[in-house]
């Protein structure tokens, strides 16, 4: 049987593929050139504005479902090889397969009843089941690893990725939204030049430029526009929907990759 920081580390590698998938997928959806610019105008003075009239390509959510079950998947095996270890050498019950798992709880475990969510660090017995006879040096990386605590680039990372799975998982392809990275260069009548960078969203007016007084006007204004694919799940993410969806797969990606299989291959 291939050792579970092997197995692991081949779903990540997938995991790997698929982020290269996606990119090339946003490429060409942005590639088919889904936005406009319109001309409006609004209580008698011209605007123009973003539409993007092509949703992203719904190839785009299944290949970031893949991609989130290979990583949440090598997770589960670093959890499974821990327990079958069984360093203590205590009396695992005939199903502690079917409730092994890595735990990523996004709120803190709670006690009693009415219940009383816990202060971290939870204690060892709340992930017995999931986690039965580990050492107490593993149950304490793990525990700190937890969405939970909110405060750390892995803790939110998992955050993210418990999220985007169990969305994708139980319940639907997870929402997609299309916007425009702005980059923009004006130079204006005095000589002065600036550059810049936005993000705009369905329906954003383009920002117009006036220099330092009513006479410094643009000489000239140019502009290059980048589609980006974002994850239109705030109820889920909080801010992190405003990233586009490979940076943020590749951002949980390399978080397993840099803190969680070292700190395994130690461990296991």
């Amino acid at each position: 049987m291939v050792r579970g920081i092997e197995s692991a580390k081949t779903k990540l590698a997938r995991a790997a593929k698929h982020l290269k998938a996606i990119k090339r997928s946003i490429t060409e959806y942005s590639h088919s050139e889904p936005h406009k610019i319109i001309r409006a105008r609004t209580n008698g003075t011209k605007e123009r504005k973003l539409t993007i009239p092509t949703k992203p390509r719904r190839e785009i959510s299944v290949l970031a479902g893949e991609m989130v079950y290979q990583m949440r998947s090598a997770l589960d095996h670093l959890a499974f090889d821990l327990v079958q270890r069984n360093p203590s050498r205590i009396q695992l019950g005939a199903h502690w397969f079917r409730r092994c798992e890595f735990p990523l709880c996004v709120d803190l475990p709670t006690k009693g009843n009415p219940p009383i969510p816990y202060k971290p660090p939870v204690p060892q017995s709340v992930f017995a089941k999931k986690l039965p006879g580990i050492s107490a040096q593993a149950f304490a990386f793990i525990e700190r690893l937890q969405p939970y605590y909110g405060t750390g680039e892995i803790n939110n990372s998992l955050r993210y990725l418990a999220e985007l799975s169990n969305i994708d998982k139980h319940r639907y392809l997870n929402f997609l939204a299309a916007s425009v990275e702005q980059r923009y260069a004006v130079r204006f009548a005095s000589g002065i030049s600036m550059k810049g960078y936005s993000v705009l969203h369905q329906g954003a007016k383009l920002p117009s430029f006036t220099g330092g007084n009513q006479v410094d006007r643009p000489l000239s204004v140019h502009r290059r526009f980048r589609m980006r694919v974002e994850f239109n799940e705030r109820a889920a993410l909080g801010d992190a929907c405003a990233l586009p969806v490979d940076y943020l797969l590749e951002f949980i990606l390399k978080q397993i990759k840099a803190v969680i299989i070292p700190a395994f291959e130690k461990l296991i």
